[in-house]
């Protein structure tokens, strides 16, 4: 049995209800600037050619290997859980030939999207409670799979889908015992219900109707990002204060800085599981 496996089996919290007033407000509020900011650090720490306006801890080369890995052709149907601006969607459009309808619930994010044109459908709403015309071939989650509860959330995706399709959870996991400080800041801070292992998902998907094809493990590429997330901000705090505030760059820097150090110690990971939806 590996490390990881007998940590599917360590005691942790239960899931905590869901807070989708919590999340949009985080969003829409708390972070209003994170995108202004994102953009101005990330193409520092991914490089410029792998920075596509992503809120994940992904470059666009592991956005694409998930993609690969979903094993969909050209057409296919495709929801975004948690699209933000809707850049990863318009990006897998045009990488993938999919075609891809986002979902969100912060409206500022959404709204810069549109302003934006991508050319993607991108819908302001909740996705346990949108009525959605047809069910997909695929849906993918980059970075926003954290604030839902999986075994509710991975329910309503297997609804959603047609039988063979693709789920694809590109998420940041548990890898090591978190103390009760670590487990706070990581989900009740993040308006995150659960921070959950590989088996955890593989588990939770079984039981909600899937098969797991594929999971990709990029936690050592996760902790370069993390560690250069921090340097680049230190570099730029010029002109992340100029357009924010010495307020703003100092909380980005500690909680960037807290991560970063969650990650060195082996204690969180990132990874992506791909399922098939069984008939």
């Amino acid at each position: 049995m590996t490390a990881e496996q007998s940590l599917a089996h360590a005691p942790a919290p239960a899931p905590a209800p869901e807070d989708f007033a919590a999340v949009q407000a985080l969003y829409d509020q708390t972070m209003a600037d994170n995108a202004q900011v994102h953009d101005l650090i990330y193409p520092k720490v991914f490089g410029a050619d792998q920075y596509i306006g992503q809120f994940s801890d992904n470059s666009a080369d592991e956005l694409r290997l998930m993609a690969a890995l979903m094993q969909m052709p050209a057409g296919a149907r495709v929801l975004d859980l948690g699209c933000g601006r809707g850049l990863v969607a318009a990006f897998l459009a045009g990488e993938m030939g999919w075609t891809v309808t986002g979902i969100d619930l912060s409206l500022a994010s959404l709204a810069a999207g549109r302003e934006a044109g991508h050319g993607v459908e991108l819908i302001a709403g909740n996705v346990y409670e949108h009525a959605f015309a047809e069910r997909f071939d695929g849906i993918y989650s980059t970075g926003a799979a954290c604030h839902f509860d999986a075994a509710r959330l991975f329910a309503r995706a297997r609804s959603l889908l047609v039988p063979g399709g693709r789920l694809a959870i590109f998420e940041r996991v548990r890898l090591g015992d978190i103390d009760a400080a670590d487990w706070h800041k990581l989900t009740t801070d993040w308006k995150c219900p659960h921070v959950y292992t590989t088996v955890d998902y593989g588990e939770l998907l079984t039981v909600a109707g899937f098969r797991v094809r594929h999971v990709l493990d990029t936690t050592e590429r996760f902790r370069t990002w993390q560690a250069r997330s921090v340097e680049v901000r230190r570099e730029l705090r010029r002109e992340i204060v100029a357009a924010t505030s010495q307020e703003y760059f100092e909380t980005s820097l500690a909680l960037a800085a807290y991560e970063a150090d969650v990650s060195r110690k082996g204690l969180l990971g990132y990874a992506a599981v791909i399922a098939e939806a069984l008939p």
